[in-house]
């Protein structure tokens, strides 16, 4: 079981700024780690990429760039050289790199090819100049540099196990835990040593008021904001959450130059840990100590079970994951027991499993906007004593078994919809 020192430096380290789509951010970043070891000319690149780096690359917009796609992700990183930026390298883009980057890209220089029966989140790149080459290796998680090689010789290599971070351990021993732990390890912590949460908090509510007068996306949180207050949607806490998950998710995925505060490795499900349970202890007028304390609880079941499901799954795990620990997370302030905390996982698992991810675009803010209404919904549900039968489907008696359950089903169970979803994908080239 986490201490509380252990539990709040995992979630500083997991609580991260992210500038853009994390997938195409992450292929920059790997292009930046070997374009920043030579100042030749750049020839060509080639990158390779798990499956869930490769959907969710193909149809994000990219900050400062009219164009999406890996490609020119690559050679955006490919020209920045600034690895040492992390998830933000891309707010160094300059008019001269997008230049650099059309005219790479535009001579069909950069080439994206997904690793075959690869697992877990991979990116390889290797940069061709005139006099050099280069190949950095990216795993695990998506800052985790694990190879960098530079003309056959290796300037560095990390020695660990499927190249996977630095607090490995203590992610492991939050997956020994059981819900009820998270938050009687989450409940000792003082508002001070917590508070640090709330940058997430006004970071992800600028970026959710950023569309209230720039047009942005297909025009989703446009047609939410229009009907706020009316008869369709009243101005009660299901559309405000609502609407600030999707108007936050179309304008990132549509390459808002703002940035978002991550959660397990993504932007997106920072967006929908964090605004859900920030507007919902709002409305309850909560104490502050308590909203941290219910920030971090919804963080933390966020990791979990992301540890289970895997970072990128065939499964929208911005739903699955985040919008279930946004569930949890709301349950706790609403006053909820152990007990119904774990029905709020219960009750998502047999709400939510099965949304299918087919790569970051704008119309995940559709997908979130859906999830921030389950986790409300089976939120009041649990605090009410109304759990779905455990006999239900895939449902569990306890909520972690319902989240290995979620897990075994995205990671066993739809293997084959993955290729099928990046067939159909493929074919709309």
């Amino acid at each position: 079981m986490l201490k509380k020192e252990e539990m709040i430096t995992l979630l500083k380290n997991d609580v991260v700024p992210a500038l853009g789509c994390t997938e195409p951010v992450c292929v920059a970043l790997c292009a930046a780690n070997a374009g920043k070891m030579t100042e030749n000319k750049i020839c060509s690149i080639e990158v390779e990429v798990n499956a869930g780096i490769y959907k969710n690359g193909m149809s994000a917009g990219i900050p400062g760039c009219d164009y999406v796609g890996l490609p020119y992700a690559a050679a955006l990183g490919a020209y920045l050289k600034n690895p040492e930026k992390g998830l933000e390298l891309l707010e160094d883009i300059t008019p001269e790199i997008l230049e650099q980057m059309k005219e790479l890209c535009g001579m069909a220089a950069v080439s994206v090819k997904i690793k075959e029966h690869g697992q877990g989140l991979y990116v390889k790149c290797k940069i061709k100049t005139e006099a050099d080459m280069i190949t950095s290796v990216i795993r695990g998680t998506h800052t985790n540099l694990v190879y960098l090689e530079k003309n056959g010789k290796i300037i560095y290599e990390k020695n660990q196990e499927n190249g996977q971070a630095s607090d490995n351990a203590l992610i492991e021993a939050l997956k020994q835990m059981t819900i009820a732990q998270i938050r009687q390890v989450a409940d000792t912590a003082s508002e001070e040593e917590l508070h640090f949460l709330m940058d997430g908090v006004e970071m992800n509510e600028r970026l959710a008021a950023y569309s209230e007068d720039k047009k942005v996306g297909v025009g989703i949180a446009d047609t939410l904001r229009s009907e706020k207050g009316s008869e369709v949607l009243k101005n009660d806490l299901l559309t405000r959450i609502m609407l600030k998950v999707s108007s936050a998710a179309e304008s990132r995925l549509d390459g808002c130059p703002l940035p978002t505060m991550s959660s397990s490795g993504a932007g997106t499900k920072g967006l929908v840990v964090i605004l859900p349970v920030s507007e919902a202890a709002d409305a309850l007028e909560v104490s502050m100590e308590k909203k941290v304390r219910a920030l971090a609880i919804a963080h933390l079941v966020n990791r979990y079970i992301n540890a289970y499901i895997g970072k990128l799954s065939p499964m929208c795990s911005c739903v699955m994951a985040s919008s279930t620990a946004a569930s949890v997370g709301i349950a706790y302030l609403l006053g909820g027991s152990d007990e119904q905390l774990g029905y709020a996982v219960r009750n998502m698992s047999g709400t939510v499993t099965g949304m299918i991810c087919d790569g970051g675009k704008v119309g995940c803010a559709m997908k979130v906007a859906t999830g921030s209404s389950a986790a409300l919904l089976c939120a009041l549900t649990a605090v009410h004593d109304a759990p779905l039968r455990v006999s239900d489907g895939i449902c569990a008696e306890t909520p972690e078994d319902c989240i290995r359950h979620m897990a075994q089903i995205g990671n066993q169970g739809m293997a084959q919809t993955d290729k099928e979803i990046i067939h159909i994908m493929e074919q709309k080239k």
